[in-house]
């Protein structure tokens, strides 16, 4: 069977019952992991509130000592869980999705060399990231008459688990690609295992930049570390999409979709130049395309190329007044 006939093994309903117990299950790892933190808070801060309380009647017998130390062993005692469930955490992530992987593969029979099996269990790995998204927002659901706090609830749930559902999310996609990788290895000269691959990569390097763009507006998501970390990733991850576009546009150098994705590649690595070039190609292959014409125009100013950018203006002035206008306020 090729790809072109890959038929949808289990969709809908089949695949949906899969997916149904896995974020449940996910979403109450999240929330005891959170319980365990604010637990351990309240109780570290009734210790002090309580020595403050009491520091006179304390400080006159041998309790204060008692008291201290309580204060210390609960600090420590939280410390050392707490390192413990960090490195427990990713191995019960990778285990619950080990387990729906495996329950994939048994209602389908999964093969791993068949590429309809192999482009199935990748949708469905994307399919339950898809799903994931947004548990971050949902640690507890608030009652109607508290739906003031609702916007409130909803930032300081993202607080807490925004980089654990992330993680979750990136071990899924990143299944999903290896998918891809092994379906290239079956088909290596098919141009549409190559296609799979790269809107495989688009997807993951989109999931690295989400919390980048998300930065401006939550300045407390993370440490910079972690944010490099992530630009790094998704820099890795784009550069790969590029490679396999790269691959399709030798097998199909004529074909503008593939240049479109391309040139968005080049855009979101901040690379205008290449970006320029692809949507050259673009209007040589469709002249008529008004749309490619106004983006190359914008980069020709972006670029301080203006003679170019006032040719397209010009260009464009002819079919579309008002896209030409704005098209000139560009121009610096």
């Amino acid at each position: 069977m090729t790809i072109a006939e890959t038929q949808s093994l289990p969709e809908g309903r089949q695949l949906q019952s899969l997916i149904q117990p896995v974020i449940p299950r996910f979403e109450w790892l999240l929330r005891l992991y959170a319980l365990f933190h604010i637990g351990a808070w309240t109780l570290i801060c009734l210790e002090i509130i309580l020595i403050f309380l009491f520091f006179t009647f304390l400080v006159q017998s041998m309790l204060m000592a008692f008291a201290l130390s309580t204060l210390f062993l609960t600090l420590f005692s939280y410390l050392m869980l707490r390192l413990y469930f960090q490195a427990l955490k990713p191995e019960q992530m990778q285990t619950l999705k080990n387990q729906y992987l495996d329950s994939y593969k048994t209602l389908t029979n999964y093969q791993a060399e068949a590429p309809e099996h192999l482009l199935s269990l990748s949708r469905a790995c994307c399919k339950l990231s898809d799903e994931m998204s947004g548990s971050e927002y949902r640690f507890w659901r608030l009652p109607g008459w508290l739906r003031a706090l609702k916007p409130f609830m909803e930032k300081w749930s993202w607080w807490w688990q925004w980089q654990d559902v992330h993680q979750m999310r990136e071990l899924l996609l990143k299944e999903a690609v290896a998918q891809h990788v092994q379906l290239v290895r079956c088909e290596p000269t098919h141009p549409e295992a190559h296609a799979a691959l790269a809107n495989a990569y688009v997807l993951l390097s989109t999931l690295y930049a989400a919390p980048m763009k998300l930065s401006k507006d939550h300045v407390w998501m993370g440490s910079n570390s972690y944010l490099q970390s992530l630009e790094s990733k998704f820099r890795k991850s784009a550069k790969k999409a590029i490679e396999e576009f790269q691959i399709l546009c030798d097998y199909s150098p004529n074909d503008p979709w593939i240049h479109l994705q391309l040139a968005y590649s080049y855009h979101d690595l901040d690379m205008p130049l290449e970006e320029i070039r692809e949507y050259e190609t673009i209007l040589n292959l469709q002249p008529q395309d008004l749309e490619t014409r106004f983006k190359l125009g914008s980069l020709y100013f972006q670029q301080d190329m203006n003679a170019k950018g006032l040719r397209i203006y010009e260009e464009i002035r002819r079919a579309d007044p008002k896209r030409a206008e704005a098209l000139i306020r560009l121009y610096c």
